[in-house]
Order: C-alpha cells, then structure tokens, then sequence
C-alpha cells in the first residue's frame, strides 16, 4: 500500500528521483539505477518507486530506510 502526499521540489520532482538520477549518471553501469533496478533492490514495486519519484506517495518508514541505505544518504536527507 501507498501512503498519500505530495512531495516535489520546485520542478516538481522529488528527492528520490534527484538522488537516483544522480547516481545513474554518475554509475559505470547506468542500469544499475533505474526505476526497475532500484524497485528490485528494495524489495519494492516499480509503480511505488514511480509514485515516489513522481511525488504522488510517500514511502513508509520501512522504505525510508531501504532507500537511504540504497541511495547512500541519510533518512532526513530524503526529503519525506
């Protein structure tokens, strides 16, 4: 399930998406980051990293954690 709530910088993407496109731009193998990629490492759907790229859910806390280990940062740097 996906909690509600929207959560977009001024461009209307979130953190999320920032932080993933980043590191797929940055990656030797790109593929290692898109959407399906990081959904599989997390043990979650495409369409909930999708929502919570788009700024349409948030992650609940489980992800959260999931995501920060993921991605490399900070729970509080995500944004939620």
């Amino acid at each position: 399930m996906v909690q509600k709530g929207k959560i977009t910088d001024k461009s209307g993407r979130s953190r999320v998406a920032d932080l993933r496109s980043r590191r797929q731009a940055d990656a030797a193998n790109p593929s290692l980051w898109t959407q399906a990629a990081l959904a599989d490492r997390l043990g979650a759907s495409v369409r909930s990293v999708k929502a919570w790229e788009a700024g349409e859910s948030v992650p609940r806390p489980f992800y959260r954690q999931r995501l920060a280990k993921v991605l490399g940062v900070n729970v509080d740097d995500l944004g939620f």
